[in-house]
Protein backbone atom coordinates (compact mmCIF):
# COMPACT_ATOMS: atom_id res chain seq x y z
CA UNK A 1 0.00 0.00 0.00
CA UNK A 2 1.57 3.69 -1.28
CA UNK A 3 1.05 6.32 0.88
CA UNK A 4 0.63 10.02 -0.42
CA UNK A 5 2.84 12.52 1.35
CA UNK A 6 2.16 16.10 1.49
CA UNK A 7 5.16 17.89 1.13
CA UNK A 8 5.52 20.86 4.11
CA UNK A 9 7.44 24.06 2.92
CA UNK A 10 8.20 25.84 6.06
CA UNK A 11 9.33 29.55 6.41
CA UNK A 12 12.83 30.04 5.12
CA UNK A 13 15.35 32.21 6.76
CA UNK A 14 15.05 35.06 4.44
CA UNK A 15 11.27 35.23 5.28
CA UNK A 16 11.56 34.84 9.09
CA UNK A 17 14.10 37.79 9.00
CA UNK A 18 12.08 39.52 7.01
CA UNK A 19 9.05 39.54 9.08
CA UNK A 20 10.95 40.20 12.08
CA UNK A 21 11.89 43.12 10.25
CA UNK A 22 8.52 44.18 9.62
CA UNK A 23 7.27 43.92 13.18
CA UNK A 24 10.65 45.85 14.58
CA UNK A 25 9.76 48.92 11.96
CA UNK A 26 5.97 48.84 12.83
CA UNK A 27 7.07 48.73 16.90
CA UNK A 28 9.61 51.64 15.91
CA UNK A 29 6.94 53.53 14.51
CA UNK A 30 4.38 52.91 17.21
CA UNK A 31 7.14 53.95 20.33
CA UNK A 32 8.09 57.32 18.08
CA UNK A 33 3.96 58.45 17.90
CA UNK A 34 3.13 57.91 21.50
CA UNK A 35 6.61 59.85 22.83
CA UNK A 36 5.61 62.54 20.29
CA UNK A 37 1.68 62.18 21.91
CA UNK A 38 3.56 62.37 24.96
CA UNK A 39 5.66 65.17 24.50
CA UNK A 40 2.76 67.09 23.00
CA UNK A 41 1.11 66.42 26.24
CA UNK A 42 3.87 67.59 28.83
CA UNK A 43 4.18 70.87 26.46
CA UNK A 44 0.56 71.74 26.65
CA UNK A 45 0.75 71.35 30.51
CA UNK A 46 4.07 73.54 30.71
CA UNK A 47 1.67 76.09 28.92
CA UNK A 48 -0.98 75.97 31.18
CA UNK A 49 1.55 76.28 33.95
CA UNK A 50 2.96 79.51 32.78
CA UNK A 51 -0.37 80.83 32.09
CA UNK A 52 -1.09 80.16 35.60
CA UNK A 53 2.42 81.53 37.03
CA UNK A 54 1.86 84.89 35.03
CA UNK A 55 -1.30 85.60 36.32
CA UNK A 56 -0.23 85.29 39.57
CA UNK A 57 2.89 87.35 39.40
CA UNK A 58 0.59 90.18 37.94
CA UNK A 59 -1.43 89.82 40.97
CA UNK A 60 1.50 89.70 43.13
CA UNK A 61 2.81 92.93 41.31
CA UNK A 62 -1.11 94.73 41.95
CA UNK A 63 -1.05 93.95 45.62
CA UNK A 64 3.29 95.13 46.19
CA UNK A 65 2.68 98.50 44.25
CA UNK A 66 4.20 97.49 40.59
CA UNK A 67 7.34 95.92 42.30
CA UNK A 68 8.45 92.28 41.53
CA UNK A 69 11.08 90.37 43.14
CA UNK A 70 14.12 90.46 41.51
CA UNK A 71 15.28 87.12 39.14
CA UNK A 72 18.38 86.22 37.06
CA UNK A 73 16.70 83.60 35.15
CA UNK A 74 18.60 80.93 37.08
CA UNK A 75 17.80 78.36 39.29
CA UNK A 76 18.29 80.45 42.23
CA UNK A 77 14.98 82.56 40.19
CA UNK A 78 12.49 79.49 40.42
CA UNK A 79 13.16 79.81 44.54
CA UNK A 80 12.44 83.45 44.52
CA UNK A 81 9.28 82.96 42.32
CA UNK A 82 8.33 80.30 44.37
CA UNK A 83 8.65 82.51 47.91
CA UNK A 84 6.82 85.56 46.30
CA UNK A 85 3.79 83.38 44.91
CA UNK A 86 3.23 81.17 48.09
CA UNK A 87 4.27 83.37 50.66
CA UNK A 88 6.42 80.56 51.99
CA UNK A 89 9.64 82.26 52.68
CA UNK A 90 11.02 79.43 55.05
CA UNK A 91 10.35 76.59 53.02
CA UNK A 92 8.48 74.40 55.21
CA UNK A 93 5.83 73.87 52.48
CA UNK A 94 3.11 76.57 53.78
CA UNK A 95 2.25 80.06 53.71
CA UNK A 96 4.19 81.84 56.46
CA UNK A 97 2.51 84.49 59.25
CA UNK A 98 2.30 88.13 59.04
CA UNK A 99 1.34 89.89 62.32
CA UNK A 100 -0.33 86.33 63.23
CA UNK A 101 -2.64 85.88 59.80
CA UNK A 102 -1.51 83.46 57.96
CA UNK A 103 -0.46 85.32 54.30
CA UNK A 104 -2.93 84.07 51.42
CA UNK A 105 -0.92 82.57 48.59
CA UNK A 106 -0.74 84.44 45.09
CA UNK A 107 -0.79 80.68 43.29
CA UNK A 108 -2.32 78.72 46.00
CA UNK A 109 -2.22 75.71 43.69
CA UNK A 110 1.49 74.51 44.88
CA UNK A 111 2.41 71.11 46.33
CA UNK A 112 5.49 70.26 47.87
CA UNK A 113 6.77 66.71 46.64
CA UNK A 114 9.61 64.71 46.67
CA UNK A 115 10.25 63.30 43.50
CA UNK A 116 9.93 65.03 39.97
CA UNK A 117 9.48 62.85 37.22
CA UNK A 118 7.42 63.79 34.80
CA UNK A 119 5.62 60.73 34.88
CA UNK A 120 3.91 61.47 38.16
CA UNK A 121 2.24 64.31 36.62
CA UNK A 122 -1.35 64.17 37.11
CA UNK A 123 -4.34 65.07 34.84
CA UNK A 124 -7.63 67.74 35.62
CA UNK A 125 -6.59 70.98 37.53
CA UNK A 126 -3.08 72.21 37.08
CA UNK A 127 -1.02 71.56 40.39
CA UNK A 128 2.13 73.51 40.42
CA UNK A 129 5.24 71.08 41.71
CA UNK A 130 7.48 72.59 43.87
CA UNK A 131 10.91 70.51 44.71
CA UNK A 132 13.70 70.71 47.78
CA UNK A 133 16.29 71.30 45.66
CA UNK A 134 20.25 71.90 47.40
CA UNK A 135 21.51 75.91 46.39
CA UNK A 136 25.13 75.20 45.34
CA UNK A 137 26.71 77.93 47.94
CA UNK A 138 26.65 76.91 51.61
CA UNK A 139 24.61 73.61 50.39
CA UNK A 140 21.00 75.01 52.04
CA UNK A 141 18.00 73.79 50.57
CA UNK A 142 15.54 75.52 48.74
CA UNK A 143 12.15 74.87 47.23
CA UNK A 144 12.01 75.82 43.20
CA UNK A 145 8.94 75.55 41.11
CA UNK A 146 9.57 72.45 38.49
CA UNK A 147 8.11 71.73 35.51
CA UNK A 148 6.89 68.87 33.64
CA UNK A 149 10.15 67.37 32.67
CA UNK A 150 11.26 67.91 36.54
CA UNK A 151 13.09 70.93 35.91
CA UNK A 152 13.17 74.33 37.70
CA UNK A 153 10.93 76.86 35.88
CA UNK A 154 12.85 80.14 35.21
CA UNK A 155 11.66 83.61 36.47
CA UNK A 156 13.52 87.09 35.24
CA UNK A 157 12.65 90.49 35.96
CA UNK A 158 11.72 92.30 32.79
CA UNK A 159 13.90 95.19 31.17
CA UNK A 160 11.65 97.94 32.08
CA UNK A 161 10.43 96.69 35.78
CA UNK A 162 11.97 97.42 38.96
CA UNK A 163 12.49 95.28 42.76
CA UNK A 164 12.10 97.09 45.83
CA UNK A 165 15.40 98.50 45.74
CA UNK A 166 14.92 100.11 42.64
CA UNK A 167 17.11 97.75 40.62
CA UNK A 168 16.20 97.09 36.63
CA UNK A 169 15.90 93.68 35.41
CA UNK A 170 17.18 91.89 32.14
CA UNK A 171 14.15 89.72 30.95
CA UNK A 172 13.02 90.11 26.91
CA UNK A 173 9.47 91.28 28.23
CA UNK A 174 8.67 94.56 29.56
CA UNK A 175 7.56 93.48 32.83
CA UNK A 176 9.08 89.73 33.79
CA UNK A 177 9.64 86.13 32.03
CA UNK A 178 8.85 83.27 32.91
CA UNK A 179 10.17 79.80 31.12
CA UNK A 180 10.61 76.61 30.83
CA UNK A 181 14.00 75.07 29.01
CA UNK A 182 11.62 72.25 27.56
CA UNK A 183 12.24 68.53 27.10
CA UNK A 184 16.06 69.15 26.52
CA UNK A 185 16.29 70.91 30.01
CA UNK A 186 19.09 73.72 28.20
CA UNK A 187 18.70 77.55 27.03
CA UNK A 188 17.95 80.49 29.03
CA UNK A 189 15.23 82.07 26.68
CA UNK A 190 17.29 85.41 25.42
CA UNK A 191 16.65 83.88 21.19
CA UNK A 192 14.42 81.47 19.95
CA UNK A 193 17.03 79.65 18.34
CA UNK A 194 19.43 76.79 19.05
CA UNK A 195 19.56 75.63 22.81
CA UNK A 196 16.10 77.95 23.35
CA UNK A 197 14.25 76.61 20.16
CA UNK A 198 12.14 74.17 22.45
CA UNK A 199 11.32 76.57 25.45
CA UNK A 200 8.34 77.32 26.46
CA UNK A 201 7.51 80.67 27.85
CA UNK A 202 5.65 84.27 28.41
CA UNK A 203 7.92 86.31 25.59
CA UNK A 204 5.67 87.96 23.61
CA UNK A 205 8.59 88.84 21.38
CA UNK A 206 8.39 85.47 19.94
Amino acid sequence: MKLNRQNKKGFTLVEILVGVGILAMLASGMWVAVASYQNKKLVKKAETEITLLEASMNEYRTDNGGLLPFGRGDEESSSIMYQALSCDYDGDGEPDDANGVTRMPYCPTFTVIKNTKAAEQGEGIPVIRASIRTKEKGKRKMLVVVDPWGKPYRYRLGCEAEDDKGKTGQGINADFDIFSQGPDGLGDSTTKDGENEDNISNIKLW
